[in-house]
């Protein structure tokens, strides 16, 4: 395995170094039941002396997520309800811990059997401790077409799955119908352009000069999902390349895809980076601060609760350049490939990315299930989700690498620089086309 050692340092953080539950220390017995010579019969004996007297194979759950570990507590007693012959202990980690402990339980071999896994994925591939899944997913027949089919290819690596999907999520447009009809603008309207986009703002920023009011026409977020990650390929750049050898973050469109959002900067149709590194855009929006806000799905139930969340419309980003499309983000769930108790590990696997579960996750609104079964319990009171599951059927995966602990950090503060009008988009984009396609060359 190259550059294990150097690979699995990579995200070290200042956080607890606790322990997480070994997954073989706690087991019952040296080998599974399947393993053990005898009859069918003498098996399902075993089995069954093994339940009644107590005896459970034991194992564990890591998750990063406070807000969603109770609905994974619900989650988890129904899979043992449905499986006494299994315990599962869920481990919470806060996110700026979890990448640390689960780093430094691997190197123990003490890591959880099951747990969270986003786009880091290449580098525990890299590492050897994510489990392969196809030969289960082969042996049970599972069908992978039953998910959101970007979400599902974004958990692979090589041509292998490595994860089984959880959620997704996307980048769109909400937008204040009061503030529309306070000024008397029209509001969005569906296959729009970013020249409309800006057309609308520009009416409605000599509106808001007129009455001396506060309110900013556009708002977003300028971290790398919920803007520029959007807007290099709509305009036919990229970050990485299919093969992920090389950026385009150098091209004319990369580029231009930065000017765009500096010129709505300079013509104070959006705050600066002063203002929205001090506050941001969607905290703004939410004190009814402004018109437009490009913003991710996971916003939904906050903007769901809100005083006028009757008022808040949905609408696809406008396109820019070739496309609207939206850059897709989601969770796996992810099998240590150290597991002493891999069959019970797959179960649990299986039930967290099946049916049930999903429909708990959806109901609860804590994530937008990539299972399309499920998609139909994700609902909400006020806010039009349909142009989610629209902006998904046409969404490419969130970039990643083995180096992209180093590059996207690397990338979000040129940005920064770059919307704070430190360098040039030009300037920018060739620094961090020189900086990434080292690393890359690297790998």
């Amino acid at each position: 395995m190259k550059k294990v050692v150097s690979m699995l340092l990579v995200l070290i953080m200042v956080g607890s170094l606790a322990a997480c539950g070994n997954a073989g220390s706690s087991t019952t017995s040296d080998k599974p039941a399947e393993e053990s010579e005898g009859t069918t019969a003498a098996k399902e004996t075993e089995t069954k002396e093994s339940e009644s007297s107590g005896e459970q194979v034991k194992i564990s759950f890591a998750l990063w997520d406070e807000v969603q570990k109770p609905v994974f507590d619900d989650i988890i007693a129904k899979f043992e309800t449905e499986n006494p012959d299994i315990d599962v202990e869920v481990q919470l980690t806060p996110w700026d811990q979890y990448w640390t402990k689960l780093d430094a339980a691997m190197g123990a071999n003490q890591a959880a059997d099951v747990f969270w896994m986003n786009t880091f994925l290449p580098k525990y591939v890299d590492a050897g401790v994510l489990e392969p899944l196809d030969s289960y997913i082969e042996k049970d027949n599972v069908d992978m077409s039953a998910y959101m089919e970007t979400v599902a290819a974004a958990l692979k690596y090589d041509d292998v799955q490595y994860c089984m999907p959880k959620g997704m999520d996307t980048v769109q447009v909400f937008y204040n119908k009061a503030i529309f009809e306070k000024y008397g603008v029209a509001e969005p309207q569906t296959g729009w352009t970013w020249e409309d986009m800006v057309a609308i703002a520009e009416q409605l920023k000599a509106k808001i000069d007129e009455a001396s009011s506060d309110e900013y026409p556009i708002l977003m977020e300028l971290d790398a999902q919920p803007s520029f990650l959007n807007f290099i390929p709509q305009e036919g750049g990229y970050m990485l390349s299919e093969d992920r050898k090389t950026t385009g973050i150098g091209l004319p469109g990369s580029i231009k895809s930065y000017q765009d959002v500096v010129d709505l900067i300079d013509n104070k149709l959006m705050p600066g980076s002063e203002v929205l590194s001090d506050t941001k855009g969607t905290d703004l929006f939410l004190s009814q601060k402004g018109a437009m806000l490009f913003m991710g799905s996971w916003k939904v139930p906050v903007l769901d609760e809100v005083s006028f969340a009757a008022d808040i419309g949905t609408i696809a980003m406008p396109n820019k350049g070739e496309s609207n499309v939206s850059v897709l983000g989601g969770l796996g769930f992810a099998m240590n490939a150290n597991s002493e108790e891999k069959e019970a590990a797959w179960k649990l696997v299986q039930y967290l990315a099946g049916e049930e579960s999903n429909k708990l996750q959806a109901e609860a609104k804590i994530d937008v299930p990539a299972l399309l079964s499920a998609q139909q319990y994700y609902k909400t009171e006020y806010i039009d989700t349909n142009v989610i599951f629209e902006a998904a059927k046409t969404g490419y995966p969130f970039p990643t690498s083995l180096s992209i602990a180093d590059w996207f950090g690397i990338a979000n503060e040129i940005s920064a620089s770059i919307y704070a009008k430190e360098v040039t988009p030009e300037e920018g984009c060739q620094k961090m086309q020189e900086q990434i396609q080292a690393l890359l060359d690297a790998e």
